[in-house]
């Protein structure tokens, strides 16, 4: 059967769409969460052509578009289309396409269809699509660079340092490094009159019982007794609320909240569904403080590994632009826009 997604099959397309690229082998290394991100974007965007697969009442592949207005019409952009290898050979592709183009011929005219593909010409996928009437454009090239290293080029940086991947490793203008350790140290110095946005997206680092781990949450709760204002913004799926349930540390985050610091559990489906763009914003992990004597400052967690966990950046020149993304979510919660699982009020420390 196919039929328009909804909104509780992406989870289950999510699995799908990273399992597929796991065995294409082609360097694209997707998370589920990250494939969910990506479909839960094509929802928001252009669901009226998000058709799903449905077998023994379970999603087994979908297809997307978008609609571009071009020179010779209006055109579909970015397909996505995938099966799940247990299912394919049975035409379900197929089955979507044709769904597919029906309803984007019927509802918007279109007049071409466009996307990337990969592989050999003569090998799955690529052999697929010209039989059923694509062909490799001859003209057209696809072009992608690392956005830092062109933002490098046109003189934003102060350095050209990269490693052979052409990944960035030096540093912007604005930005400054500080490890797991220093934040550790700002928090624990925060007092009267500081006020603190913490937001834990819940990673897969977060709450392990290491010596850096109990250090930066005891740092925010010292923050807390000193009086000051903690906000501290959990947010996670039902799985991981689920799997964190018996964990110590942060059975220990919730439950030592002080003074007027607040700590709130959130579902990200709500964040999503409501402040979506607000949501990415949020990276892995933020904090946003402003000081007694009117400083701002902002940390993002940008990226984590086994060497350097918790490597922090700060990025003085989007404060302005975070601050307005915190306060757009901090209004819809006291509007009661976005649901909140559970609110732990700090309680007076002696």
């Amino acid at each position: 059967m196919i039929r328009l997604v909804k909104k509780s099959d992406l989870n289950d397309l999510a699995i799908i769409y990273k399992n597929l690229y796991d065995n294409a082998d082609i360097g694209e290394n997707w998370t589920i969460e990250k494939a969910y991100e990506l479909l839960l974007y094509w929802f928001d965007k252009q669901k009226d052509l998000f058709f799903v697969a449905v077998e023994d009442d379970k999603p087994v592949g979908a297809i997307v578009s978008g609609v571009k207005s071009w020179f010779d019409g209006l055109r579909l952009i970015d397909t996505e289309i995938f099966v799940s290898e247990e299912y394919q050979g049975k035409h379900i592709a197929k089955n979507l396409m044709l769904v597919h183009l029906k309803e984007a011929k019927i509802k918007y005219n279109v007049n071409v269809i466009e996307f990337h593909t990969y592989g050999e010409e003569d090998e799955f996928p690529q052999n697929w699509y010209n039989r059923i009437g694509f062909k490799k454009d001859d003209e057209l090239i696809i072009m992608s660079a690392n956005v830092e290293k062109v933002l490098n080029e046109l003189g934003y940086f102060n350095k050209e340092k990269y490693n052979n991947d052409s990944k960035y490793i030096s540093e912007p203008k604005n930005v400054v490094s500080c490890s797991y350790q220093e934040l550790s140290n700002l928090y624990s110095n925060l007092g009267v009159g500081d006020t603190a946005y913490i937001f834990e997206m819940l990673p897969n680092y977060a709450y392990q019982d290491n010596d850096l781990e109990r250090e930066y949450l005891e740092s925010i709760k010292t923050a807390m007794r000193n009086g000051a204002v903690v906000n501290m913004f959990i947010v996670g799926n039902k799985e991981k609320f689920n799997n964190l349930e018996s964990n110590e540390l942060y059975n220990y985050t919730l439950n030592n909240c002080y003074n007027n610091s607040k700590i709130y559990i959130i579902n990200e489906e709500e964040i999503k569904e409501k402040c979506l763009d607000e949501y990415f914003q949020l990276a892995q992990g933020l904090y946003f403080g402003k000081r007694k004597d009117g400083k701002c400052e902002i940390f993002r967690d940008l990226w984590v590994n086994t060497d350097n966990i918790g490597l922090i950046i700060r990025d003085e020149s989007i404060l302005e632009h975070i601050e307005n993304t915190i306060n757009n979510i901090v209004n819809k919660i006291n509007n009661n826009e976005i649901k909140i699982e559970k609110l732990i009020e700090g309680e007076v420390s002696e």
